[in-house]
């Protein structure tokens, strides 16, 4: 066989290569939605839940911040970080925090979804992926959270 032969012979090698590169799927971005559940808890304590919904598996590192339940007596917040993974189509509640709350007051919380860090004891930041805030003022004749409260709210975070 010639050196023109052989080149033929591995171009249907290469062209079959090349067209199974164009068929693989590209990374696609997931969508992911936070809501916050409001409910009251014996002795005027109002309770918050952080549940979390993806429509791919994706592992992130979350971080609670803002002021949390504010009266005028102060503000009571449980700030916190830690990684988590989320399933395909399975919301899971990833945070909950409670606090007095005997009348008017106002809730502010902040989720912040960061990439999951390569060394979960390093300091270094991580490029954010997603942010939720949830802030509502209460009236003091407010004796139940309405329902209407677990509004979703979603993001997409791009493919890696």
């Amino acid at each position: 066989m010639s050196g023109n032969g052989k080149a033929k012979a591995l171009l249907p090698a290469g062209a079959a290569f090349a067209l199974l590169l164009g068929f693989s799927a590209p990374i696609e971005a997931a969508k992911i939605c936070g809501w916050l559940v409001e409910s009251n808890e014996p002795n005027d304590v109002r309770s918050l839940d952080l549940w979390l919904e993806s429509d791919e598996d994706i592992d992130f590192l979350y971080k609670i911040g803002g002021d949390g339940i504010v009266t005028d007596s102060g503000k009571s917040n449980s700030p916190a970080s830690a990684t988590y993974t989320l399933a395909a189509g399975k919301p899971s509640k990833a945070w909950g925090f409670g606090s007095t709350l005997g009348s008017a007051g106002k809730i502010d919380v902040s989720v912040e979804l960061h990439q999951t860090p390569d060394d979960i004891f390093s300091n270094a930041p991580t490029p954010l992926l997603a942010r939720f805030v949830f802030q509502r003022n209460i009236p003091a004749s407010e004796k139940q959270p309405p329902m209407t409260l677990s509004k979703r709210q979603c993001a997409t975070v791009p493919g890696r």
